[in-house]
């Protein structure tokens, strides 16, 4: 068993923030197709095109933050409580390492 100890914080905020980009562009589409039903007087829909823009912004930025601080946490935890642990089958060779390895 190998216990993964400790997460890089800014790699998983990129790949949070990149993943919650493409969220907003698809929630940017729905406003605005629903803001061209006539919904324009009410919430998000009277975003209408400008929906396209700000939502994958807004979610971007927020999906950086949830990442950075989940990563954050996970290293704090896993001070308290140790680190998840992983079974890995087969060859191991060509995984990169960083650091120590701490087998259980």
């Amino acid at each position: 068993m190998i216990k993964l100890k400790e997460i890089s914080i800014m790699p998983v905020a990129k790949i949070f923030c990149a993943f919650h980009a493409v969220v907003g562009i698809v929630l940017g589409v729905i406003v605005t197709i629903g803001s061209l039903t006539g919904q324009e007087d009410e919430g998000f829909w009277s975003l209408g095109p400008w929906s396209l823009l700000v939502f994958p912004i807004v979610n971007a930025g927020l999906g950086f933050l949830t990442g950075a601080f989940l990563a954050g946490g996970y290293n704090l935890f896993s001070q308290w409580f140790g680190g998840v642990e992983f079974e890995i089958e087969g060859d191991v060779s060509s995984i990169k390492l960083l650091g120590d390895v701490n087998e259980v």
